[in-house]
């Protein structure tokens, strides 16, 4: 069976958690308040800084440049498990990238809001990197298909 479409709904959610995660780290250093009128906008921002300890806006900024990450890969992800269904790849192969994907998605945002450490933070890209490539892997794997390929139906 094929499951690798419902990763496309799991992975959206899965990048709303950091952003979700990063309005909790404000609101828990300023007494639950967070302003939702232009929550991206640089004075607000700017306001934040101020008012909340270094390393908790730092985490927040880390945890919505996990969010912005996500969204960034986002069409990486939907347009290989789409191509990847088209070529009718096999279906474990599928399920077992996109898995794997969602998996390393997880631990790299994890590493994305914990890790300080300008050493550690190669972690972070290193696990971007193997997941992306797995997705690279199916594009590649579904055109080397189509393109063999003369009817689609």
């Amino acid at each position: 069976m094929n499951y690798s479409v419902y990763g496309i709904p799991a992975y959206y959610v899965l990048t709303l958690f950091p952003h979700t995660y990063a309005q909790q780290i404000i609101k828990n250093a300023s007494n639950g308040y967070w302003d939702n009128r232009n929550p991206k906008g640089v004075d607000l921002l700017t306001q934040y800084k101020k008012s909340v300890p270094a390393a908790v806006f730092a985490k927040f900024e880390r945890a919505t440049a996990a969010h912005n990450n996500g969204m960034e890969n986002m069409a990486l992800f939907i347009g290989a498990v789409l191509v990847g269904n088209m070529a009718k790849l096999d279906s474990s192969t599928l399920n077992t990238v996109v898995g794997s994907f969602l998996a390393l998605r997880v631990v790299y945002t994890a590493l994305y809001i914990t890790i300080t450490n300008k050493k550690y933070s190669l972690a972070r890209s290193a696990v971007w990197a193997i997941s992306t490539s797995l997705l690279l892997y199916v594009i590649v794997k579904a055109a080397n298909r189509l393109a063999y390929q003369t009817d689609f139906a």
